[in-house]
């Protein structure tokens, strides 16, 4: 394999970060068309390979707090800007966090390690592959969801005409969406991923979580901020939220991260839009009735199954 074939230069908190496949099972999931993405496989789910080996196999292991807030979510899903506000309302102030974020797949494990208390800890993987202390220290759980369809297009923008890593996509939405479908994408797809959390919770009553739904936050950040906060267990502080919403604009944060964010030949590979229903713009009809097909198939009898239904499409 030639790992220098359409490598971009990739930067996170404006520092190079050299690709490292170090122990990787990389494989190839080719479309219909032959179109290719590169992941590595880890317990039987594709993960980018930007997320180093040595830190997926670790994660399992990690030593979490009590005052941790594991905070796991499908890409895509309004991780980074979800992590931005809950970072702030920690903090007690409207103001930028001055790094990327800490992900348990990317950040150097001794970093987070020496991280201050309470820690806001990222990541995508799926519940059943969380940090088994999890369940004994009871930590709160933050977790990102958003309608499937605009994160099949938000997930084929990341890779179409990008460097992914060494690996650039070159293929239709409509070839992807069928990848997508077939679970042969990132994290397997969104929906097994949202099965087993809601399997998780389930078997775990005692972990405390909050469901932070990407269209809800849209339609109204104050309140998205205020609910964030009372999870949390602060004093309601309603001038913050305002503020704190504010600051957390995409038009905003776009700026504001710029410096911290993960950057592909110094162009962001994160912070875009930040809008809903872009998927209207993508799916033809026939599409639309190949999603459904599969979305009935997984998602019937789920606690989800109806805020993503096709009868909330009108």
């Amino acid at each position: 394999m030639d790992k220098s074939s359409s490598r971009g230069v990739y930067t996170v908190d404006g520092t190079v970060v050299e690709a490292d496949f170090t122990g990787q099972d990389i494989i190839f999931e080719k479309d219909r068309n032959g179109q290719a993405i590169m992941f590595q496989m880890f317990q039987g789910v594709r993960n980018s390979n930007f997320f180093k080996f040595s830190n997926l196999k670790e994660v399992r292991n990690f030593k979490l707090r009590p005052d941790d807030i594991y905070f796991p979510g499908y890409p895509r899903t309004g991780n980074h800007w979800t992590w931005e506000m809950t970072c702030m309302l920690l903090q007690g102030k409207a103001e930028t966090i001055p790094r990327f974020k800490d992900h348990l797949e990317i950040t150097p494990l001794d970093d987070l390690i020496k991280q201050p208390s309470p820690r806001v800890l990222n990541c995508h993987f799926f519940m059943s592959q969380a940090p088994t202390d999890l369940k004994e220290k009871k930590c709160r759980v933050i977790y990102t969801m958003r309608d499937p369809k605009d994160v099949a297009v938000s997930v084929y923008k990341i890779h179409f005409g990008r460097y992914h890593l060494n690996n650039a996509y070159n293929g239709s939405f409509e070839d992807f969406l069928q990848m997508f479908l077939e679970q042969r994408v990132d994290n397997n797809g969104i929906f097994d991923q949202l099965r087993d959390a809601e399997k998780y919770f389930s078997e775990n009553p005692a972990i405390p979580v909050h469901y932070q739904i990407y269209e809800e936050s849209l339609e109204d950040p104050v309140a998205a901020v205020q609910k964030l906060s009372d999870f949390l267990g602060f004093p309601r502080n309603d001038d913050l939220c305002r503020s704190i919403a504010e600051k957390c604009h995409m038009s905003k944060m776009k700026v504001d991260k710029d410096a911290y964010a993960v950057k592909v030949d110094g162009e962001s590979y994160l912070f875009w839009k930040g809008v809903s229903g872009e998927w209207r713009n993508w799916f033809t009809k026939d599409m639309l009735d190949d999603y459904y097909r599969v979305y009935e198939e997984k998602m019937a009898g789920s606690r989800f199954y109806e805020r993503y239904s096709r009868a909330n499409d009108n």
